[in-house]
């Protein structure tokens, strides 16, 4: 039998929008007036976007060490244009969102650091986002889960978690909340009715 659920919790990139990482690329190249590469090299090749999104580097941070390598000026407005200009909401699935139990409390859970979650808070208005820089551990490990339960005020088995990868799902089924994949609005929709989510 099925619960009464009481939190939503879902994944951005590759659920609720999709992300083109070498446009985010681009636009950072653009803005600090080097080649993509450069870019790429420094955030995943010396690791500072996995800092990032892991909290040991804070926006500050990570903007220091890219402008000290590349001689730019990047700022927190340059990244949140970037990764706002890589992002494309999803408008139909947004708007299936729109149909769920008034008494769901629904939140973002993303492998993100707090620079490019304020982007996806921008796009995403009036919705909570939670980012693994901020609770200290990634998806899929199950504390991850059990953080953001108790930022949502939810208990992990009255808790539903959707995401396009299955690694995550099977996290936070491992944490004690309900958890299933969906890839479009179609497959959305089916796990929502499922858990008698929508009005």
């Amino acid at each position: 039998m099925i619960p009464t659920l009481h939190a939503l919790l879902l994944d951005f990139d590759g659920l609720l929008a999709d992300y083109d990482h070498p446009r985010h690329l681009r636009h950072l190249a653009e803005a600090a007036g080097c080649a993509p590469a450069q870019i790429d090299t420094l955030l995943r090749g010396e690791g500072l976007e996995l800092a990032h999104a892991r909290g040991e580097l804070d926006g500050g941070a990570l903007l220091q060490a890219l402008n000290a390598r590349l001689g730019s000026q990047l700022s927190a407005d340059d990244w949140r244009a970037a990764r706002t200009h890589a992002s494309a909401p999803r408008h139909d699935t947004l708007a299936l969102l729109q149909r769920l139990r008034a008494d769901v409390r629904v939140a973002v859970l993303t492998n993100n650091g707090p620079l490019s979650a304020a982007a996806i808070a921008a796009l995403l208005p009036g919705t909570e986002v939670l980012c693994s820089a901020a609770l200290g551990v990634r998806k899929p490990d199950p504390r991850i889960y059990l953080a953001a339960t108790e930022k949502l005020g939810s208990a992990p088995a009255r808790t539903l978690f959707i995401d396009h990868l299955f690694r995550h799902v099977q996290g936070a089924r491992a944490a004690g909340l309900h958890a299933d994949t969906a890839h479009h609005t179609q497959s959305l929709r089916r796990v929502l009715r499922r858990y008698r989510l929508l009005d």
